[in-house]
């Protein structure tokens, strides 16, 4: 009797041709009655090769204790080759236990409402709330739809049609421009410069120039694709005409769009590659069990080339700067050894005030060489309480990566520090 162990999910059952060898066998003679006839031959199993990954170990541990025990996701991306240097989804399981009972037994797991199984970083779609603004920014600058210091009034709200559009300020910003109005998030300027400047069409195009809308390719298979809208894909699913109200609740991040966690680290890895994404990979070398000699090792390759020009990228990059310095984020993005851009981000969900929480970032942000830098994006789904808690997870991973800490010791340090949120940390 025989049995084969085969890769069931993941990267196990990606590349489990490679991993899994050779079965061994026997022969034997035997005759009619079953005595057996001279010698047995064996021929010994062969083992599979060696995968060597790009995730890294100790930043895998920081980013997972970071997230901790939230339903979310973090991804840490290294732009310049697209590896994974770190990928987290949460709640995760430990398939050692499979064969026992108990909570991480197999059917307890698969009748888990938290859906354990589900890797949230590239299996769960979601709105990209404010984070889209960045894909708005690269749009508006990149077709020079609007003078990027001509300002838009924010009063709070705006009435389209018999529908009243909100900001995140009840009062209203006053007036922005480009730069400011990302800063600060406004709904109303996106929302303006959406249905005004850009219109549904460019919006759409510019979200699949930068990603969205389809899968990356990366080798784990089980990828969802997201979803851009367009007024025909309306038609389509709903058989009902696009509104003004649909556009400008796509350019606020809203409504229809649906990204993984993944393609949001893509879309900044293109801004700090100047418009080149390369393919996401876990893989990076495959060795000889035997000897540890390199079989192959994983070259970069160019995913997609997004030909967004150089001063749009730095511009766009230098806005989210500003977003840390002098915007949403300055509060929450704390850390003392790097300088960071990001972008927030904030769903609702329902009508229960729940929230799910991003933050898409880079840095070092004054970094020179694509190879320098890293990409973090945190995506936290809602719970009962907003905590905001993705742009401080990626504050920790920051600190802890560039200022070479555990978690523990940023925990400690930020505590030392008297920063405001230390003590959330466990």
């Amino acid at each position: 009797n025989t049995y084969s162990v085969l890769g069931k999910s993941g990267i196990e059952k990606q590349y489990d041709i490679l991993l899994r060898g050779e079965d061994g066998k026997k022969y034997k003679t035997v005759d009619a009655k079953g005595k057996r006839l001279g010698k047995e031959e064996v021929l010994p199993p062969k083992n599979g090769y060696d995968l060597v990954l790009t995730i890294d170990a100790k930043t895998q541990i920081l980013a997972q204790k970071a997230l901790g025990p939230r339903k979310g996701s973090v991804i840490v991306l290294k732009p310049s080759t697209g590896e994974i240097l770190a990928m987290v989804s949460y709640p995760y399981y430990d398939p050692n236990k499979f064969n026992t009972s108990g909570e991480e037994s197999f059917a307890s797991l698969s009748l888990n409402k938290n859906f354990p199984f589900l890797n949230r970083t590239i299996q769960s779609a979601y709105a990209p709330a404010s984070t889209f603004k960045v894909i708005m920014d690269i749009a508006l600058r990149e077709e020079q739809a609007i003078p990027v210091d001509k300002t838009i009034y924010c009063s709070g709200k705006i009435q389209i049609g018999n529908r009243e559009f909100k900001c995140h300020k009840k009062y209203g910003h006053g007036s922005l421009d480009l730069r400011n109005g990302l800063a600060q998030s406004c709904n109303i300027y996106f929302g303006t410069a959406g249905m005004d400047y850009l219109g549904v069409d460019l919006i759409a195009e510019y979200s699949s120039i930068m990603g969205l809308g389809v899968k990356t390719g990366i080798d784990l298979g089980e990828e969802v694709s997201g979803t851009v809208p367009t007024p025909a894909w309306k038609k389509q699913v709903f058989n009902t005409p696009w509104t003004v109200g649909d556009t400008v609740n796509i350019s606020i991040g809203q409504g229809f769009t649906n990204v993984t966690t993944l393609q949001m680290a893509d879309v900044i890895a293109a801004l700090v590659n100047n418009g080149t994404i390369y393919k996401p990979h876990l893989l990076k070398e495959i060795r000889d069990p035997n000897t540890g000699e390199v079989i192959r090792s994983v070259e970069p390759e160019i995913l997609k080339e997004t030909y967004i020009s150089e001063d749009t990228c730095r511009n766009v990059k230098e806005d989210m700067r500003y977003v840390v310095t002098n915007g949403t984020a300055k509060v929450v993005i704390v850390n003392d050894v790097v300088e960071v851009a990001g972008k927030t981000g904030t769903a609702e969900i329902g009508m229960d005030e729940q929230w799910n929480s991003w933050f898409v970032s880079f840095g070092p942000y004054n970094a020179e060489n694509p190879e320098d830098q890293i990409v973090v994006v945190a995506m936290v789904e809602a719970s009962d309480t907003w905590e905001w808690w993705a742009p401080k997870t990626a504050d920790v991973i920051y600190q802890g990566i560039f200022g070479n800490m555990t978690y523990e010791e940023v925990t400690d340090h930020y505590r030392k520090r008297y920063v405001w949120y230390a003590y959330e940390l466990h």
